[in-house]
């Protein structure tokens, strides 16, 4: 396919129209030169939107309904929505059926592993990692970064890095759904990274590269998205 001639399109799941060019995962898609496609939230069907993107990034935010992964809400899924997981499994489906890049971001790390059918921990517990954010301050821990991934290439470190982190559901290895590898961990063992093991461009993470100044080295993920889907 001929390469694009204007800025590729990165649908950006999830956000209201009040406020959606100031949310920082489109600031994010901006920086790094693709055209954020805000998916908003007060639609019934993101189905118009879908075809003239070139990539999508789902966003963070609330808890994944169970169900998804064959278990009831044990009272730790503290909002559920689930006309959510249906929009954002309509464009992940989408995306995976024409070969369009994908990152997701904290939650979205969590449900392009669901979507792929894997599992979760509803609540994580509190071990020699606190993994939830106080207040709306991200706490910070370090990860390894496993050798010879794709994020390794991206952060350009291979072992430990400073994360930021805002989250109280996870993963563990054993929860990692078919063709997905993991490519960083936290002490606790609770999965930070995951990406497509067959080489396209399929990536999770458990941290907020898209939060300003926090987590620096991770920039470059949004650069390689955009990159993927201008090579389209």
């Amino acid at each position: 396919m001929a390469p694009h001639t204007s800025r590729p399109r990165i649908g950006v799941s999830w956000l209201p129209a009040e406020g959606a060019a100031a949310h920082a995962c489109v600031r994010a898609v901006r920086d790094a030169a693709g055209e954020p496609v805000p998916l908003l939230i007060e639609v019934d069907s993101w189905t118009e939107s879908l075809p003239g993107l070139d990539g999508l990034l789902l966003t963070g935010g609330n808890a994944i309904d169970p169900r998804r992964y064959g278990e009831e809400n044990h009272g730790l899924c503290r909002v559920v929505i689930p006309r959510r997981d249906a929009l954002e499994q309509e464009a992940f489906d989408h995306c995976l059926r024409q070969g369009k890049p994908v990152l997701g971001v904290c939650r979205g790390m969590q449900f392009l592993n669901v979507a792929l059918g894997g599992a979760m921990l509803q609540d994580l517990p509190i071990t020699v990692v606190e993994h939830e954010q106080v207040g709306e301050r991200s706490r910070f821990h370090s990860v390894d970064v496993l050798p010879g991934t794709r994020l390794a290439t991206l952060v350009h470190v291979e072992g430990p890095l400073r994360v930021n982190s805002r989250h109280h559901q996870g993963l563990r290895a054993a929860h990692v759904a078919p063709g997905l590898r993991v490519t960083a961990l936290a002490a606790d063992g609770v999965v930070e990274g995951l990406e497509a093991a067959d080489g396209r461009f399929l990536m999770g993470v458990q941290f907020h590269p898209e939060l300003p100044g926090e987590v620096p080295e991770a920039a470059p993920i949004f650069d390689l998205l955009v990159a993927r889907a201008q090579d389209r």
